[in-house]
Formats: structure tokens, C-alpha cells, sequence
């Protein structure tokens, strides 16, 4: 990660675009962030420690949280993304005091998609029925806010720590390019999902925005529901 820092720091000019720093903390040092040229910095925290650390080992958590209070204190706007997972359902009522007395911006509350390590480890999966209700939870309004008409991240892209770029994150294993071919060339590939093409009918679809693509795609279908969403707008009552 350190070495592809400076790469994107010097790309990143070409787009005139809010630049967000993805990370689980753990390298973040007062000279690495007074080094960043990013208008943002996101660390995720899943959960309170015990929770936290049983998903991404001993000691994880302290480090995490050490490292949005150096990021606060350097001048960074800091951001928070928690993942719902079995082990962190009881966190979320003291996090978000936690995450509010501490000056975090936003504070994005998602389910992960069962995909990649995740696979392996059932113990932390989550089912739409269970998961979709702590959705409810965050707060704020960044650059996860959408645009009328159109589903989730119409104006998202991902740089990935090995400098391939992406619609997002979870689409890594789909990338639009790599950052040697320039950003806005990469952006340009990335096409934007209509909700007209969904198959979301519900009267919550635009707030909802149909929920995660990648995730309904897991499901079976690109355009078909997000069911971690339908179980928070009541929209499903069982499956």
C-alpha cells in the first residue's frame, strides 16, 4: 500500500473529483497523512473491539480507532464504514454515539457480500432477513449520496491498492482499467445502472436506489433486488 501512494497522489489531479481514501488504518502515520492528497480519509471499524478484532485479528481495533483520531487531528474530514456481521449485531446503538462524539462525518452502515474469504467464514454471514434491518444505522450524507434516476454509486469510481480501477470495491475482480491508462479514460468505461432497468417496483426504489448491484447479482440476477434492502423497507416479510 505504501508503495502505490505516491503513484495515485500524482494521478489523482487529473479529476476533479472528491478524493477518498479507503483503509483499515493500520499504516496510517502523522508523516504518511500529512503526505495525502485526498479530501477524505474512510476507515472501517466492524464493530466495537471484541467484535471488531474477531474479523480482523487482535489488536485491530486500537489501531483503527488511533488512527481516525490522528487523521481528525491532522485536519482530514474522516468518514467510518461498518460492515453488518454476525459477531457485531449488539455494537450499533454505541457505535453511532461513539462515531457522533467523536466528529466522524459519515458513517456507512452495509452488509458485505459473500464473496472472496468471506466464503470461507460462515460464522460472520448474515442473511437479508436479520441483516437488512441494520441498515437503518449511520448517518450523513457523502459521497454515497446518489442521483435522481439512478442506482447505487452512478458517480463512484475504485483505485485499487494494486493500481487497477474499478465501479467499486466489491467490482475489483471486474476493473475498467488500471490507473496507467488515466482516470478519466477508466471513468468513462464505467457505465451507470437506471433504475428504470431494475426490477425494484417498490415506492422506496429512488431513496433506496436498489440497494447494492453486486450484491443482487450474487443473488442471481445484475438488475433483479437487493434483499438485504427489501427487509429494511418492509417490503419482504419473510423469505
Amino acid at each position: 500500500v505504501h508503495r502505490n501512494f505516491s503513484d495515485i497522489n500524482a494521478l489523482l489531479p487529473e479529476l476533479s473529483l472528491r478524493k477518498v481514501l479507503f483503509t483499515n488504518g493500520l499504516l496510517l502515520g502523522r508523516e504518511l497523512l500529512e503526505g495525502l492528497a485526498f479530501d477524505e480519509i474512510q476507515v472501517s471499524v466492524d464493530g466495537l473491539e471484541e467484535s471488531h478484532d474477531a474479523l480482523r485479528g487482535k489488536g485491530t481495533f486500537r489501531k483503527a480507532m488511533e488512527a481516525i483520531e490522528l487523521a481528525l487531528s491532522v485536519g482530514f474530514e474522516v468518514s467510518v464504514a461498518t460492515m453488518v456481521h454476525a459477531k457485531n449485531l449488539a455494537d450499533f446503538e454505541k457505535m453511532e454515539q461513539r462515531f457522533s462524539d467523536m466528529g466522524i462525518k459519515e458513517w456507512t452502515v452495509d452488509v458485505p457480500c459473500v464473496t472472496g474469504r468471506l466464503e470461507n467464514y460462515r460464522e460472520f454471514q448474515i442473511g437479508p432477513e436479520e441483516g437488512g434491518k441494520f441498515l437503518r444505522f449511520g448517518f450523513g450524507k457523502g459521497y454515497h449520496s446518489g442521483s435522481p434516476g439512478f442506482a447505487c454509486g452512478p458517480h463512484l469510481m475504485s483505485v485499487m491498492a494494486d493500481g487497477s480501477v474499478a465501479k467499486c470495491s466489491f467490482y475489483g475482480n471486474q476493473p475498467a482499467g488500471r490507473v496507467e491508462d488515466g482516470l478519466r479514460a477508466c471513468r468513462h468505461r464505467i457505465k451507470p445502472m437506471r433504475l428504470a432497468e431494475l426490477a425494484c417496483d417498490c415506492e422506496h426504489v429512488e431513496s433506496c436506489r436498489g440497494g447494492c448491484r453486486y450484491r443482487a447479482a450474487l443473488l442471481g440476477d445484475p438488475c433483479g433486488k437487493d434483499l438485504y434492502r427489501c427487509f429494511l423497507y418492509d417490503t419482504m416479510k419473510s423469505m
